[in-house]
């Protein structure tokens, strides 16, 4: 079971998964950070940048076309 990234609580709205995010896939918006999961490669980058740990694994079959905090 693949596991990729996703903002599963206390999203500061730094922006900075947004700026990191090489496959454009972490948008920001009045409710905080969210990952397209169509776009997203699982890279790490997002998870290993965000400064408020708001961003986890879990597994690919629970998740939605996005998630946020």
């Amino acid at each position: 079971m693949k596991k990729k990234p996703a903002v599963v609580r206390g999203c500061t709205f730094c922006g900075t998964c947004v700026f990191e995010c090489p496959e454009d896939a972490v948008f920001m918006d009045s409710g905080g950070a969210h990952i397209d999961q169509e776009k997203c490669s699982a890279c790490g980058i997002c998870f290993r940048n965000c400064a408020s740990e708001a961003i986890s694994y879990i597994s690919e079959n629970t998740t939605d076309n996005s998630q946020n905090c």
